[in-house]
């Protein structure tokens, strides 16, 4: 309903006093989305956080490549369509705590001992390979005045998301589905060029998380005054679905030459806690080896992107 009525209000614009004119033709032109093909290079900070306890943090400069591909599809009604596909990736840091595995004694266990989590601590890890893909299809329309113009859309959106940890390449992946709705304003009342001002709200429809802790190997703990050395391995692969959720993106185009524009942007990732899941991890105490369930889910998080774009038009006008 919400989306329903945002887009409502956008084309509702049509009625207004600023589009009751008919603008001159180059003037329509200029500020009209343009078909074409468009590239750019793009460098930003990334910072992905969870909010809990242990404040996780995976952060770091990306750099990015895009193209966008416009066609029009109705010159005289203004209606176009986009397809646009964007890859970033860098290296990654983790800021956050860590917990080690410990043993506690348990009848119920069939080598006497239940697997258990120590104390918080501070850790960090460093030099993960840390990257994402995004591809978008969008149709909106050109609403245009004399020196003002406005291009409502929406479409659908998919955003593959992978994160390195501890050495192991794609640890954890997210695919993201989700809906665009957004509006382009466009002027040539300011230093007559074309500024553009960009912003969306993107809708998750869902979201699927999986994390490969069977990536992580296994190890031995040393023995304690208490308890006896253990070993731990074997774990499964957890995988979680994430049905809340949000975007919002903002940025400014400005044109440098005829083929050439600078864009700073922000994004803004919001998705909320996933529904538990339940995986297993097998540990060895005096020779024998019992397996012990665990539980866990992709906690509440927030991800802020800033970058600037140099982007280069390749075709059209």
């Amino acid at each position: 309903m919400t989306r329903s009525i945002a887009l409502a209000g956008l084309l509702a614009l049509t009625s207004s006093a600023a589009f009751a004119q008919t603008p001159p033709a180059a003037s329509a032109a200029a500020l009209a989305t343009r078909p074409g093909n468009d590239v750019n290079v793009s460098a930003q900070h990334y910072d992905y956080r969870e909010p809990m306890d242990i404040d996780v943090s995976i952060h770091g400069p990306k750099f990015g490549v895009e193209y966008t591909g416009t066609a029009a599809l109705s010159q005289r009604r203004h209606w176009f369509a986009q397809f646009n596909v964007r890859g970033t990736g860098a290296t990654a840091n983790y800021d956050g705590s860590c917990r080690p595995w410990q043993i506690a004694p348990s009848s119920t266990s069939a080598n006497g001992y239940r697997l258990t989590l120590g104390n918080t601590s501070p850790c960090a890890d460093t030099g993960n390979i840390d990257w994402y893909v995004e591809g978008r299809a969008l149709l909106g329309k050109d609403l245009i005045g004399r020196a003002w113009a406005i291009a409502p859309f929406t479409g659908v959106g998919v955003r593959h998301l992978s994160n390195g940890a501890t050495g192991n390449f794609n640890y954890r992946t997210q695919e993201y589905l989700y809906v665009p709705l957004g509006a382009t304003v466009r002027t040539t009342a300011i230093a007559d060029r074309v500024l553009g001002l960009t912003v969306e709200y993107d809708y998750l429809l869902r979201g699927w998380n999986t994390t490969r802790n069977s990536l992580l190997g296994g190890g031995t703990v040393p023995a304690t005054s208490t308890v006896p050395a253990f070993t731990i391995g074997d774990f499964t692969d957890l995988s979680f679905t994430q049905k809340t959720g949000s975007a919002l993106r903002a940025s400014a185009s400005y044109p440098v030459g005829r083929r050439f524009s600078l864009e700073p942007y922000y994004v803004r990732w919001r998705v909320n806690d996933s529904p538990v899941s339940t995986g297993s991890v097998a540990y060895t105490v005096n020779a024998i080896t019992a397996r012990q369930t665990l539980n866990a889910y992709e906690p509440h998080n927030f991800t802020n992107e800033f970058g600037v774009k140099i982007g280069l038009r390749l075709g059209g006008r």
